[in-house]
């Protein structure tokens, strides 16, 4: 009953009023649009203000802080990987399309983090302030896990014609490039610009950035508003995909990212942090990237239907953390912390 109220009570915050809005524009085929270099300058801006907001914290909290979370980051985004992959093989996915879906579900999408945040500053829930610092940690882990795992299991494939078995990948010579695989997951627009944003709010600090956070603070909610009409929009062209993927994977998306979010919410309390922070530690486990994953996994893997994981993560799972898991992983925290 708790949930349910407060899946009610998110209706009523606007981002999430503007994502239903767009929801139906694209669903009733109204000529509501937004530019795609439009949303990109949007997203840049928003990964640009929690970027510089983390960096501050990381200054005033000390990198010390901070290994321990990114190594529970790491491991999160390297175990979905690797548990996503066997459930997908058993459920009869080739191992392209196994090892892409779950990339996706290991890496982390960025909008479904910035919303995140804007969810517990709304409803007053303190969070450390070096949070955003764990958006590459998982998001690159799980990347490189993910192709790593898939090109060795393609090239066994390849040599024996025989099924793999996933205990016995790792026995085999790794034959990909590790160069380009740097490049397409730590170089990738939105890894590198929210690194880039951590460096420069850690070295600017607070009276450094002094100067430039009431410009980022004073927009960030408007900004989200926009970009949310358009995930809306985008998320329900999607919709309409739906049959592409298939009844196991639409159970997979919907039924695994709660799972993960819960055990990042677990892990998050163990290590020390707050409900606030192991909440978002849960939100970035359970989200489905579409933005860094698809890049990557695109140039990687290229035997891969794109559609599957594309469909899945921004149709299904996104709405249904937005929705249902960011309220649910809240209330995870909450009852940890309270026991």
């Amino acid at each position: 009953m708790e949930l349910l109220d407060k899946a009610v009570s998110q209706l009523l915050y606007p981002p999430i009023l503007f994502f239903v809005l767009g929801m139906f524009a694209a669903l009733v085929r109204s000529d509501l649009k937004i530019s795609s270099e439009l949303g990109a300058a949007m997203r840049l801006f928003l990964l640009c203000a929690i970027g510089l907001k983390g960096g501050v914290g990381i200054a005033k909290a000390g990198i010390g802080e901070v290994l321990v979370p990114a190594l529970a980051a790491i491991v999160l985004g390297i175990g979905i990987v690797l548990i996503g992959y066997l459930i997908l093989t058993k459920l009869k996915f080739d191992v392209a399309n196994a090892g892409t879906i779950a990339g996706h579900y290991g890496a982390v999408s960025a909008t479904t983090m910035i919303f995140g945040f804007a969810y517990l500053e709304e409803i007053g829930v303190y969070y450390e302030a070096f949070a955003p610092a764990l958006y590459p940690f998982m998001d690159s882990a799980a990347i490189i896990t993910a192709i790593l795992l898939t090109r060795v299991a393609l090239a066994k494939k390849k040599r024996t014609g025989i099924k793999v078995n996933t205990q016995e990948i790792f026995k085999e010579g790794i034959k990909v490039n590790i160069q380009e695989i740097f490049k397409e997951v730590v170089l990738g627009k939105a890894v590198l610009l929210l690194m880039a944003c951590l460096v420069i709010g850690y070295a600017g600090g607070v009276e450094g950035t002094a100067g430039i956070m009431p410009f980022f603070d004073g927009m960030f909610k408007g900004v989200l508003c926009l970009f949310m009409l358009d995930m809306g929009l985008i998320a329900a062209s999607r919709l309409r995909d739906w049959r592409i993927v298939g009844h196991y994977l639409v159970a997979y998306a919907l039924i695994m990212p709660p799972v993960h979010g819960i055990a990042g919410v677990a892990l998050g309390s163990f290590i020390g942090l707050s409900v606030g922070g192991a909440t978002m530690l849960g939100i970035l486990a359970a989200s489905g990237s579409y933005i860094s994953a698809p890049a990557a996994m695109r140039a990687a893997i290229p035997e891969a239907n794109p559609s599957l994981s594309l469909t899945a993560a921004v149709a299904l799972t996104f709405p249904f953390n937005i929705f249902v898991g960011i309220p649910l992983y809240y209330m995870v925290a909450q009852r940890i912390a309270i026991n």
